[in-house]
């Protein structure tokens, strides 16, 4: 008994020398700065990914931070993300429990025979048992370690993954409400400009019937009214449709939302100065980044656990319980039995087999370590193409502002100069055009310049604290 323990003692301690690559987190070199930041025309101020969560809350708009508490709870893209984290993790229990011994109950009865032909007769007898039976492979190479630390990295891609679900969704939820704001303020606009237009109308047919106006100005303030009328349409189509997109994101039936998005809103904006983390901390900060990593990490594992195949595989099994001969006396004090066993099993002859798989796990290995160099590139090229669209957009909207109200003043002096007979009526119909559209624009480029500024706060990582969401999460399901 003492030799058993002495060889459990020397197994104990080789158990664990595992063979294969140690994983390393790979370095790699990214630019002190963004490129978009040097041909900014004003300043921006860098910040820490920690001020990036919760970004949305900087448009200072109450109904999108109450989307954004709805979709976290009701998204099934969450909580789909969530069931496999739990996958995950079961998985990973059960590689660990293989580390560990199995113990059976162990009941049986046997027939045994025992010939020896030529020389006497065969020895006939029974065999019952009844006891546990324990069997414990001792993972001397590492096989199983290996395994369960390609589980645990899978695990970690796994809660990575649910983070970026959860930076997807708040991107789209925000983007999706800024559109159905900005289709509202377009149907408004429209509104008021076919208002504006149709008292045109009434106006210039007065003065045709009253012999002051002509049959032109007429037919040219119809047709621009009927231009803007056709509008409507097109914008509530895509104006419901924004709204059952939403209802899609917050988890909800289509039009569940429709008393909380009917009421009135402005499209969201935040001065985005303050959002510029620099490159080497968003590498750090994105979740797909970290998913190619822990990827990786696995795949380097599983080196390991396909080298270690090639080592004898060690197994000590024991038996405590009940052996007789006659059921009858199975229970009686002079059955009681043990045994100890260990065997060795080393692969001799397996044409290829091993082989094969240290080359398609190396394989791997290499296509995740690509893969992870490319995540890096990609987040580069997405964060500068966002920050860059950002930049322009907001420069642009800022003159298509100052053009609007220009423009407005030009349609108020065309009015004054029309009552002064200095120009005809179709020079007022023109200016209230050129309103129109310019005030369009205004507002699809306020929308396109809130819908840059999310892509940038999506390509810098920023997010929201998933350990809480999760639980959180966790608790609705």
């Amino acid at each position: 008994m003492k030799k058993n323990i002495g060889w459990l003692f020397i197994l104990g301690i080789l158990d664990g020398c595992a063979v294969g690559p140690d994983y390393s987190k790979p370095t790699s070199t990214v630019p002190k700065h963004w490129q978009a930041e040097q041909t900014a025309v004003v300043g921006l101020k860098p910040i820490t990914p920690e001020h990036l969560k919760g970004w949305w809350q900087g448009f200072g708009d109450v109904g999108l931070n109450q989307l954004m508490d709805a979709a976290i709870t009701g998204n099934l893209d969450l909580k789909i993300a969530l069931a496999r984290i739990d996958q995950a993790r079961a998985e990973r229990r059960g590689i660990r429990a293989e580390l560990l011994p199995t113990v059976n109950v162990k009941a049986g009865a046997q027939r045994q025979e025992n010939p020896l032909p030529g020389l006497a007769p065969g020895i006939r007898y029974n065999m019952f048992e009844l006891g546990f039976d324990a069997l414990w492979e001792i993972d001397l190479f590492g096989r199983l370690q290996r395994r369960l630390e390609a589980a645990s990295a899978d695990l970690d891609a796994v809660s990575e993954e649910y983070s970026q679900s959860l930076l997807i969704l708040t991107a789209e939820l925000a983007r999706s409400y800024v559109d159905y704001r900005s289709l509202q303020n377009q149907l408004r606009i429209t509104h008021a400009n076919l208002t504006a237009q149709q008292h045109t109308l009434e106006l210039t047919e007065t003065l045709f019937r009253e012999g002051v106006g002509t049959r032109h100005e007429v037919v040219r303030a119809r047709a621009l009214t009927e231009t803007t009328m056709a509008q409507i349409p097109t914008l509530e189509a895509q104006l419901v449709g924004s709204m059952r997109q939403i209802d899609v994101l917050v988890g909800r039936q289509p039009g569940s939302l429709s008393a909380q998005l009917n009421s009135p809103g402005v499209v969201p904006q935040a001065p985005g100065r303050e959002i510029l983390a620099s490159p080497a901390a968003t590498i750090r900060n994105r979740p797909d980044i970290r998913i190619a990593e822990r990827r990786l990490a696995s795949a380097t594992a599983m080196q390991g656990a396909a080298i270690a195949e090639l080592y004898p595989k060690i197994s000590l099994s024991a038996f405590l319980g009940l052996r007789n001969t006659d059921v009858e006396s199975l229970f009686k004090s002079a059955a009681f039995s043990y045994g100890t066993a260990a065997n060795l099993l080393q692969p001799l002859l397996n044409f290829g087999r091993i082989r094969a798989g240290i080359d398609l796990a190396n394989a791997k290995q290499m296509e995740a370590y690509l893969t992870y160099q490319k995540a890096i590139l990609e987040a580069l090229q997405d964060t500068e193409t966002a920050l860059t669209k950002y930049l322009n957009e907001d420069i642009r909207r800022q003159m298509l502002a100052r053009s609007v109200a220009d423009l407005r003043e030009s349609v108020r002096l065309s009015q004054l100069r029309f009552q002064e007979g200095v120009i005809s009526f179709l020079d007022v119909l023109d200016a209230q055009r050129t309103l129109y559209v310019a005030e369009i624009d205004l507002a699809r480029s306020e929308a396109e310049a809130s819908t840059n500024l999310i892509a940038v706060f999506k390509a810098l990582g920023g997010g929201i604290n998933t350990t809480a969401s999760q639980a959180q999460l966790s608790q609705s399901r």
